[in-house]
């Protein structure tokens, strides 16, 4: 009996063949286009969570009390151990850690005088897990109590050489330094580092470092410099001219990048400067901060979770306003972060969604109006395989074997135009359309099959009479 159900159905999509092959290559264009618009949108999804991560949405920073160098270096080694992360680096900050450099270089000499450029910058010490355009974070509060406290993404993105961590004999400097005094990466610098937070100032030179390469600082302090000119004459230095309003201390978040072991031993000397004074240091020499990044956006939230926990086993307190040691600040931040990234990941999904379910629609409306269709079409039939003995059941059937036989012809025509296209080659992709498609077609077929199920056959008789 269901033999001949599903066979009369059959012969009736075969009667009406045209019919068919258009409702069939309607469905077929429909499911193209729902795998078209889902595939996309998880690439746009992805490309979008890459754009971010690279820029270093991925990253959040720790700040930490006055911990020594030490206990640094073992948080570390402990949060690297969280599964999530992808990295922790922990650079010397000059804003932090009360440092400047002097960076000069040789633009004039003969064998009676030597005249250099330089300019006055703040320095960043930084080891090989150091990424220049994602990794360098500024907290203006640290240069003026009055601002709020919040740090602040500052991309280095390289303009000439190779802008990389550099190793114990190089330097990375600003652009507008180089353009300024006139030389290319391969010049050799000599920089002065001064510690302020003593009276007087400690400073040690450091001489031919070679300029590897040149970035453009993105943010407030971009090209914001103190210049300087210095004469020697017969190796000794005779003049240094400054601007007359050139301030003493960290004025700008400017950095040069150094060897994190050059500025290690730097503050080594500076210990035993003041030590030789018999001062102590008003600042621990040691990274103030900590650059975390997550292996994926969507991993920060769990990773700062885990990250706060360990902290807090470690004897460290969260607290963002407290002047205590023993205290930490987790910041996300205040550009190119997790949650913007999700936020516009998220409205990306909204916006593809609608294209997916105005298809879905049509697809569903086209199955309910080719029911309505065939319905009015069999209306009188409807009342006479009732008045025979055929149960609604096995009408409902003959009629669902006729849609999913439309349906089953555009899955395959479909299938084989995603095997071709190159932008839907994606089988679970495909899977997806194709399940919600049966879903939208059954759910709209199902209350038009129903209505006339639901009379009795005289009165079917007797309306098509």
């Amino acid at each position: 009996m269901y033999r001949g159900l599903i066979w009369l159905a059959f012969v009736d999509l075969k009667r009406a063949w045209l019919r068919s092959l258009v409702t069939a290559l309607a469905i077929a264009l429909a499911l193209i286009a729902v795998t078209f618009f889902v595939g996309q949108i998880g690439l746009r999804q992805a490309e979008l969570l890459t754009d971010y991560e690279a820029s270093g949405a991925a990253t959040f920073v720790i700040e930490l009390g006055s911990v020594p160098a030490n206990d640094v270096a073992n948080l570390v080694q402990s949060l690297h151990s969280i599964s999530g992360v992808q990295s922790v680096d922990a650079p010397y900050n000059g804003t932090q850690l009360g440092l400047v450099a002097d960076t000069s270089f040789v633009v004039f000499e003969n064998e009676k005088q030597q005249e250099s450029l330089g300019a006055r910058t703040t320095v960043l010490g930084v080891d090989r897990s150091f990424d220049p355009v994602r990794d360098y974070y500024v907290n203006f509060h640290d240069l003026n109590p009055e601002a709020p406290a919040a740090v602040l993404g500052a991309p280095l993105l390289a303009t000439s050489g190779t802008v990389r961590p550099p190793d114990r004999n190089e330097i990375v400097v600003p652009s507008g330094v180089t353009d300024y005094v006139g030389i290319r990466p391969a010049a050799e610098a000599t920089v002065d580092l001064t510690y302020l937070n003593a009276d007087p100032p400690i400073v040690r030179r450091y001489e031919k470092l070679n300029l590897i390469g040149t970035f453009e600082f993105v943010g407030p302090d971009q090209g914001r410099f103190e210049p300087f000119w210095r004469l020697a004459a017969r190796g000794s230095e005779v003049l240094t001219v400054r601007r007359p309003d050139a301030p003493e201390g960290v004025a700008t978040t400017l950095p040069i990048l150094l060897n994190k072991q050059l500025l290690k031993e730097f503050l080594g000397f500076v210990g035993e400067e003041l030590a030789a004074r018999g001062i102590q240091a008003p600042k621990e020499a040691a990274a103030k901060e900590l650059v975390v990044r997550a292996k994926s956006v969507r991993e920060v939230p769990t990773v700062e979770g885990e990250a706060t926990s360990l902290l807090d086993q470690l004897g460290l307190k969260q607290d963002c306003g407290a002047a205590n040691p023993a205290t930490f600040c987790l910041r996300v931040p205040e550009r190119n972060n997790f949650e913007t990234a999700l936020l516009e990941q998220r409205k990306l999904e909204t916006g593809g969604s609608f294209f997916v379910l105005l298809l879905l629609g049509l697809v569903a409306a086209g199955a309910a109006g080719q029911q309505i269709q065939l319905i009015l079409a069999r209306w009188r039939e409807l009342g006479i395989l009732q008045a025979v003995g055929f149960s609604p059941f096995r009408v409902l059937l003959y009629f669902a074997a006729r849609l999913y036989a439309a349906l089953a012809a555009g899955i395959v025509i479909a299938a084989v135009a995603v095997s071709i296209l190159p932008f839907a080659r994606s089988a679970s992709t495909f899977g997806f359309a194709v399940a919600v498609a049966l879903v939208a077609a059954s759910i709209a077929a199902l209350p038009v099959l129903l209505w006339p199920l639901a009379q009795a056959p005289a009165q079917l008789l007797r309306v098509s009479a």
